[in-house]
């Protein structure tokens, strides 16, 4: 395939960072202009990614290429020089990701800016924020993939200041910067130790030769047990793991695009950074026993909170922060395709929830009474729910030819859904209508169908972009932990939902609805930039 393919998706995403050139003053004179500019520019780049996928499949089709994307031919193409850009499957499908929400919060703006004087500021930085992000996911450069993560952030950032006179929301942003150049400094940390070490800034490069250690089990330095090190930083950091998540729920001042884009899109970034840096993460299993265990950590710690909330946004906030939790989790069992499945899942869901976070009345309104049904069910009924749900999973497992134990992670996901799913199949047993029942396990049947087609989908779309010899985890203490940790949120929230008088369950939800003051300490050791 021609050099030309390999860059043409990034030539919108590189106007959209000049756009941090314009001067505020040229955009305000000319907003609706400006405005309608980048909206074109965002769709247009929406536009450009579904060819090249089309093209692609037109390869495919007619024998030229042997998939979609070959991640092989862009390290080095006819010119016989390396590419700063790496287009496969797994960049591919984020790059669509990324200009397809960009493009929608960017016409979701239209109305909800309409007449602020801070809209051509809003749009001018956007339109960087959606180029970074981009040029990161098609990075196929060390330096060229740590330059794009610190502008996403420091545009990010000017988002969140977009209105300097709220000081809750300049001090949550102000202390995500502190904190986020703490991930920068691991991030650069991290390349650096890769650089000196393979010889070379190309990613290319890199993975094959870390997938070469793998296969000969080659001995490996300690240089490289601290350059997955630093990354795991890096990416605990950007995706608002447990400790790093404090500020997450104090932004929500911030305009409701910006949230949508932040939730939907920027803390996704670490997630990308474990899966598509997944070769130098395979050389040391241990990083990937932590990444769980915080991923596990920050699940039930968000989870917990979120139970308690009730503004919707807040709410929200500490939903992104337990499914972020939950990604990490995956990356940790070395279920890279299903991480990839649930960024995609999560961004297109987060994204509609923010923007329509407005008609949450309307919303309460429709449920109205589902509340109040707060029997618990009896040892029957929650047989039934369990047993039904792995009855279904089971079934659409062997109807697609698929084997969780053989998948990295695949029994405890699967475990995962099967609960989540039992609890949905025992809302609908406790409200006492059996075609709702009926209705629940049949919908339920088709979510597991969807979960595992889409699974397939991706792990086709994205195989060449992950290690070939992908070890998944079978630690007994981290399986059990993780078994224990769900199993215990199961409980807490059935006994909530069952309005329990216990003392102690009293004394947690209270504790839980401030976030078990944990931004206290965080706000203490990031005061002086907190207070700028």
């Amino acid at each position: 395939m021609s050099d030309w393919l390999n860059f043409l998706p990034m030539l919108l995403p590189t106007a959209l960072v000049a756009a941090v050139l314009v001067p505020d003053s040229l955009t305000r004179r000319h907003v609706i202009s400006w405005r309608r500019w980048i909206n074109i520019a965002v769709a247009t780049q929406v536009a450009v990614l579904l060819c090249v996928f089309a093209i692609r499949c037109w390869g495919v089709a007619s024998g030229a290429t042997d998939g979609l994307f070959a991640s092989s031919e862009l390290s080095s193409g006819d010119l016989g020089v390396a590419s700063p850009v790496l287009l496969d499957g797994l960049s591919g499908l984020m790059l669509l990701m990324v200009a397809f929400i960009g493009w929608v919060t960017c016409q979701y703006s239209i109305e909800y800016l309409d007449g602020s004087p801070n809209q051509g500021r809003y749009y001018r930085f956007s339109a960087v924020t959606i180029g970074a992000v981009s040029w990161m996911m098609a990075s196929g450069h060390l330096a060229v993939f740590a330059v794009a993560w610190v502008v996403m952030n420091l545009a990010l950032h000017q988002l969140l200041v977009l209105h300097p006179e709220q000081p809750g929301a300049k001090r949550a942003a102000w202390t995500k910067f502190a904190i986020n150049r703490v991930g920068d400094v691991a991030l650069i940390a991290g390349f650096a130790i890769l650089f000196v070490h393979f010889d070379s800034p190309y990613l290319h490069d890199i993975f094959e030769s870390a997938g070469r250690m793998v296969s000969d089990a080659q001995f490996i330095p300690t240089t490289l047990l601290a350059a997955g090190a630093f990354l795991l930083i890096a990416a605990v950091i950007q995706s608002v793991q447990f400790p790093f998540h404090t500020w997450l729920p104090e932004t929500l001042n911030s305009p409701t695009p910006v949230s949508a884009l932040m939730h939907a899109g920027i803390v996704n970034a670490g997630g990308y950074l474990v899966i598509r840096f997944s070769s130098i993460f395979e050389l040391v299993p241990t990083n990937l026993h932590v990444l769980a265990i915080i991923g596990l950590f920050t699940t039930v710690m968000a989870a917990a909170v979120m139970m308690t909330q009730t503004s919707v946004k807040k709410s929200l906030a500490f939903s992104t922060i337990a499914q972020m939790g939950f990604m990490m989790l995956q990356c940790g069992l070395g279920a890279y395709t299903a991480a990839t499945v649930h960024i995609v899942a999560h961004s297109l869901y987060k994204a509609n929830s923010f923007l329509r976070s407005g008609s949450v009345v309307s919303d309460a309104k429709a449920i109205t009474g589902a509340s109040d049904l707060k029997q618990p069910l009896t040892s029957y009924e929650t047989t039934f729910a369990i047993t039904a749900s792995c009855v279904l999973f089971a079934i659409v497992s062997i109807l697609l030819n698929v084997s969780p134990n053989e998948k990295a992670g695949g029994l405890i996901l699967g475990g995962i859904l099967c609960l989540a799913l039992s609890h949905w199949i025992g809302e609908a047993i406790r409200s006492g209508s059996r075609w709702l029942v009926v209705q629940c396990t049949a919908i339920s049947g088709l979510i597991c169908l969807l979960y595992v087609g889409c699974y397939l989908a991706t792990d086709a779309l994205i195989a060449g972009s992950l290690p070939s010899l992908s070890m998944p985890t079978n630690n007994l203490v981290v399986t059990s932990t993780i078994a224990a940790g769900f199993a215990g949120l199961l409980v807490l929230q059935l006994r909530i939902r069952s309005a329990s008088d216990s003392a102690w369950l009293q004394t947690l939800q209270i504790h839980a609805s401030n976030g078990f003051y944990i931004d206290h300490c965080i706000r203490r050791v990031f005061r002086a930039f907190a207070s700028a």
